[in-house]
């Protein structure tokens, strides 16, 4: 090599051991032949075990197949490097670091050296994913627990949070019947995510069922909540719909601030048509003077109120809008199906994931039989959480769901087998996923969709086939959910966790009063 440079890269060793990160440094070939002290400091290795590739031994074995994906890439393609990965402490311990490289080459560039670093993100990333528990809290409290149901208007909503953990916390929906018999709605969508987002929710929720009471009509609602806005939460923009339908269930009021329209479906063989809109948001800074709308509503109809995420997740919005409104339209005079929004919502994704949170209200006006509306509901959608590290908390949450499916599936032939499929899940959490575990049952239809996330490491592919071994013991677990269950379905993303799901061989047997989303 050039003398100078020789010169150059001793001067940049020197700097690089007054920096508070980890620096190092590769021949063309990515041979690492230097590391700042911090590197043995953190890793505990010697000069001798992190020469060349010996820093393969200290990654968590859980990155180590992505970043021996994208390294030799980089250094075939003379590609910058970048990703976010784990290193194990001298203690045994892993932290999250952000480690980047950047290839130095000559004039005509063919790259004659690497240069990266290597950034502790461990605090950030503890930060950032407590943020995103406590916004998921917030968004729990904020939505509400029920919707109300009459004999000829059945309600319901899905809120899916968006797949980036960062975007949660900004969308809601609402619904709640005033002393008069008058029913209020809301949906909206705050501009911003996270905890802030959240808290603005909650905020604007609580103005509307104030000022709902106070007697205003929805234009008057929006217009007031603007104001509250923007005293509360000045230079923050929110999308909303305020309505209400009167005590017949005959007419719907509505005012729209900057929000997509509603949709209404009257007949099964049209696509839902939009409804009139054109208000500005809140927190605009302008006077808002939003206009109320006011629609007649025939039997069976069907209303829809959403935010943006049920339909931007793509970049063709407009055949989703689409699909969205012919899903509806199959909803018209059809009460069969115990989750109506949650229908639409498998119709219109199609086992896509939402780029950005979503919100979906839907309005059924068909005769429902509700049984006694003062009995508390049983849930068609329940959800346990617990820690996989804890295998008495993982038994307790086992012996709840297994509680669940007894109440609402009572003397099914098919319980002893549901039961089989759960206990296998729960103990593949246990030995493989430590973390933090979500389960959630919901009832489309008269059999329960299960969904099970982890934080774990993921799985490199799923093989529900029996393994080759008779003796092995592994495999065997998958095996008996695939074929217990129907439609499974694994979706696993390394450093993420996994996401499996299955239709249990269960029928719903509660008649005694209608089930709810809890």
């Amino acid at each position: 090599m050039d003398p100078k440079w020789v010169r150059a890269d001793a001067q940049l060793r020197a700097l690089a051991e007054s920096v508070p990160v980890i620096v190092w440094s590769a021949g063309a070939d990515g041979w690492i032949d230097w590391y700042s002290r911090r590197w043995y400091e953190y890793t505990g290795q010697t000069v001798d075990d992190a020469a060349g590739w010996g820093w393969q031994a200290v990654h968590h074995p859980d990155d180590f197949l992505e970043v021996m994906r994208k390294w030799p890439h980089s250094i075939a393609t003379g590609a910058p490097f970048e990703m976010e990965l784990r290193l194990r402490k001298h203690d045994g311990s892993f932290h999250w670091f952000l480690a980047r490289a950047e290839p130095f080459c000559d004039e005509g560039g063919d790259v004659l050296r690497w240069y990266g670093s290597v950034v502790d993100i461990d605090a950030q990333k503890f930060t950032a994913e407590r943020s995103k528990r406590i916004a998921e809290t917030l968004h729990e409290i904020f939505l509400p627990r029920s919707l109300p149901q009459y004999s000829d208007l059945r309600l319901d909503a899905v809120y899916l949070p968006a797949e980036t953990d960062a975007l949660i916390g900004g969308d809601w929906y609402d619904a709640f019947e005033l002393p008069d018999g008058r029913l209020v709605f809301s949906i909206g969508d705050v501009a911003g995510h996270g905890l802030a987002a959240s808290i603005t929710v909650g905020r604007l929720r609580q103005a509307i069922f104030t000022l709902a009471w106070r007697g205003d009509d929805p234009a008057t609602i929006l217009k007031e909540a603007d104001r509250i806005l923007a005293h509360q939460e000045p230079g923050t923009m929110v999308t909303a719909i305020v309505g209400t339908i009167d005590a017949t269930h005959s007419t719907m009021q509505y005012a729209v601030a900057g929000h997509p329209p509603p949709l209404i479906a009257r007949t099964k063989y049209q696509p839902a048509e939009l409804l009139p809109f054109g208000d500005p948001p809140l927190g605009i800074g302008f006077d808002l003077d939003p206009q109320t709308h006011t629609v007649s509503i025939a039997p069976d109809t069907v209303v829809a109120l959403y935010t943006d995420g049920m339909t931007e997740f793509t970049r063709d919005a407009a055949t989703v809008e689409q699909k969205l409104a012919t899903a509806l339209s199959l909803l018209v005079g059809d009460t069969s199906i115990a989750r109506p929004a949650k229908a639409v919502q498998e119709i219109v994704f199609d086992d896509r994931q939402p780029t950005d949170d979503a919100a979906l209200l839907l309005l059924q006006f068909s005769q429902v039989q509700t049984g006694d509306r003062h009995a508390e509901p049983l849930p068609l959608e329940k959800v346990w959480r617990f820690h996989s590290s804890s295998a008495h908390t993982a038994q307790a949450s086992r012996r709840e769901v297994m509680a669940y499916f007894r109440t609402m599936a009572a003397h099914a032939p098919n319980l002893f087998e549901v039961e089989l499929v759960i206990g296998e899940i729960f103990a593949n959490t246990v030995q493989h996923a430590p973390g933090l575990v979500e389960v959630r049952v919901e009832w489309l239809l008269e059999s329960p969709i299960l969904t099970v996330r982890d934080t774990g490491p993921g799985l490199e592919y799923f093989d529900a086939k029996l393994p080759d071994d008779v003796l092995s013991e592994t495999g065997r677990g998958i095996f008996l959910v695939s074929t217990l269950a129907a439609g499974v379905t694994l979706r696993s993303r390394p450093g993420y966790g996994t996401e499996l799901r299955a239709v249990l061989p269960l029928k719903r047997t509660v008649e005694k009063h209608q089930a709810q989303p809890s």
